[in-house]
């Protein structure tokens, strides 16, 4: 009798491990899927690639800037079509990736940008904290804000 309940509990701390294990995995799956929207949301910025937006925003999207503006989705799709930014730079930095549960994931990073907005030229780094949402298997970009980083 002994030796079962040595064996039962061998075997359920063995289950719960390799649960552990999983869990772990693939929120690092996931913090690797992020890392990688992530480039690619900054590359589809700064080539206005309209497509890539109108798949990845989430339908709630809302950016808010480091000049102080919010913007919807709508109006960042729209900035796209216009093409009313001329992107000299772009570069990210220090991509951090939390994860809660299987659907939320929010990263925060650093941008590096030389771009000129509406005739407003503006080069800068900005610190960044963008939400993502799982909807249905696909990862979508719910939320972004950026501020200027201090001495930069």
């Amino acid at each position: 009798m002994r030796t079962k309940t040595v064996v039962a509990t061998v075997a359920l701390l063995c289950c719960v491990a390799l649960s552990i294990y999983m869990a772990a995995q693939s929120g690092g799956d996931t913090a690797q899927q992020i890392k990688q929207l992530q480039q690619d949301s900054r590359t589809a910025q700064m080539k206005d690639d309209v497509a890539w937006a109108e798949q990845h925003l989430a339908d709630g999207f809302v950016a808010g800037n480091s000049w102080g503006e919010w913007e919807t989705r709508a109006d960042y799709i729209k900035e796209m079509q216009n093409k009313t930014t001329q992107w000299k730079s772009g570069s990210l930095g220090d991509i951090q990736v939390a994860t809660f549960g299987p659907n939320t994931a929010v990263s925060h990073y650093t941008y590096t940008y030389d771009a000129t907005f509406n005739g407003t030229h503006r080069a800068r780094t900005v610190i960044c904290s963008d939400t993502w949402v799982n909807d249905s298997g696909t990862w979508k970009y719910a939320s972004t804000h950026c501020s200027i980083a201090h001495g930069k």
